[in-house]
C-alpha cells in the first residue's frame, strides 16, 4: 500500500462527503483512507461509518474522545500502514490527480518528503486563488540543500502545512516527541509536526502543482471573536522547539533570529487582526484592544522597530495596536477589505 490518507473529523459535518469523495475519485488507487473522529458532536461521527461501511476494505475509522487536532492527526499516524502519509482536513479536497502525481513524483525521485502546492477556495463568493510557488517545481533539496527548506520554515509561513506533504510514514512513526504538551494549542501545529520529517529526510523534492483545495471560510462562520482562547496560543514550548531544531541546523545566527522574530510579530499580528475583524462594535473592539499585545510584542519581538525583516506596514500595525489607535486600525481595516474584493471580485 503506497499512501495513508489521514483525516481528522471534528463538527465538520456539511463538509465530510465532499472531502471524502475526493479522494475516492482519486485516479490513483492504491491508498487507505484512516478517519479520526475527534469526539464530534454532530452526525459526522455517524458519516465516517457510513462511508466505511461502504468501502471497508479501504476505509478505517478511528473513534476517539475529543483530544484536539494535534493528537487526532497522531492516532491516524500511529494507525497507518502506507508507506507515505497524506493529510486532509476535513473541510478541504484533494484535486483528481493528487495522489498520481505523488505516485509518479515518489517513483521518479525516490524523495522521502514531497512538497507540493494549493490554491484557496473562498467559501462566500465561491472564487479562488493559487499559492505562489515557493521554489521551481521538480525542485530537489538532499545534504546542504536542505537549508533552503530549513530558511522557509523559521522565517515564512509557505510551507508550514502538514497537509502540502506527502512524508514517508517511518519518519513519521518515529518521531517521539510528546505531542500531548502541545495539545491544547493547535495553532502552529503542522509546523510543529513537520519539524521531525524535514530533518530526518535524505530527500525533499518540491512539486509546483496546485493539487490541493483548501476552504477560507466565510465570516459568518469562523471569524468569531474568541478572546479567552488568545492567551494560550502564546506558548513559548513551540518556540523552544523550533529554536532547538535551528540549533540542530546551524541555523540560530543573529540573523536568523531576526528573521525567526519577525515572522512571529507577523503571527502576532494575523491573531490580532481575526478577532479584530470579528468585532461587531466599537465595545468589541476596545475588548481586544485591551488584550496585553504591548507584552506580547515586547515579549515575541524585542527589536519589532529596528528588525530589518520586517515591513514598514508591520510596524505601522504594531504602533497602532499598542497605541490603540482606533482610527488607523479601522482604516487598516477597510484597506485589507478594498484589496480582498480587488483580487477575488468580491
Amino acid at each position: 500500500m503506497l499512501f495513508s490518507i489521514l483525516v481528522p473529523v471534528y463538527n465538520s459535518e456539511k463538509y465530510l462527503e465532499e472531502c471524502f469523495d475526493s479522494v475516492l475519485r482519486q485516479s490513483e488507487q492504491d491508498y487507505e483512507l484512516i478517519l479520526v473522529d475527534d469526539g464530534s458532536t454532530d452526525g459526522g461521527g455517524a458519516v465516517c461509518d457510513r462511508y466505511r461501511a461502504q468501502s471497508p476494505d479501504r476505509i478505517r475509522v478511528i473513534h476517539q474522545s475529543n483530544q484536539g487536532l494535534i493528537l487526532a492527526r497522531r492516532a491516524g499516524i500511529a494507525a497507518a500502514k502506507g508507506d507515505y502519509c497524506m493529510f486532509l482536513d476535513a473541510d478541504d479536497a484533494y484535486e483528481p490527480k493528487c495522489l498520481s502525481t505523488m505516485r509518479e513524483t515518489i517513483e521518479r525521485t525516490r524523495a522521502d518528503v514531497v512538497i507540493f502546492n494549493n490554491y484557496s477556495y473562498f467559501e462566500e463568493d465561491g472564487s479562488i486563488e493559487p499559492n505562489k510557488a515557493v521554489f521551481a517545481d521538480q525542485s530537489e533539496f538532499v545534504g546542504e540543500q536542505k537549508r533552503l527548506i530549513y530558511q522557509e520554515l523559521f522565517s515564512s509561513e509557505r510551507l508550514n502545512n502538514i497537509w502540502l506533504k506527502a512524508i514517508r510514514t517511518p519518519l513519521l512513526q518515529d518521531d517521539d516527541t510528546d505531542y500531548i504538551l502541545y495539545a491544547d494549542n493547535p495553532h502552529g501545529e503542522d509546523l510543529l509536526q513537520s519539524l521531525y520529517p524535514l530533518t530526518h529526510a535524505q530527500k525533499i523534492v518540491y512539486r509546483d502543482q496546485v493539487l490541493y483545495r483548501y476552504r477560507r471560510h466565510s465570516s459568518s462562520m469562523t471569524r468569531v471573536m474568541e478572546l479567552q482562547r488568545l492567551e494560550r496560543m502564546f506558548d513559548d514550548k513551540k518556540e523552544q522547539q523550533l529554536r532547538r531544531y535551528m540549533t540542530i541546523w546551524g541555523m540560530d545566527t543573529q540573523k536568523e533570529i531576526d528573521q525567526l522574530q519577525a515572522r512571529k510579530t507577523r503571527g502576532t499580528l494575523t491573531l490580532f487582526w481575526q478577532n479584530y475583524r470579528a468585532a461587531k462594535s466599537n465595545d468589541q473592539k476596545r475588548a481586544v484592544q485591551r488584550f496585553p499585545w504591548a507584552t506580547r510584542f515586547a515579549v515575541q519581538e524585542r527589536r519589532t522597530f529596528e528588525n530589518p525583516y520586517l515591513s514598514r506596514m508591520h510596524r505601522l500595525q504594531v504602533r497602532a495596536i499598542l497605541h490603540q489607535t482606533m482610527w488607523l486600525l479601522d482604516g487598516i481595516c477597510a484597506l485589507g477589505k478594498l484589496k480582498m474584493r480587488a483580487q477575488h471580485g468580491a
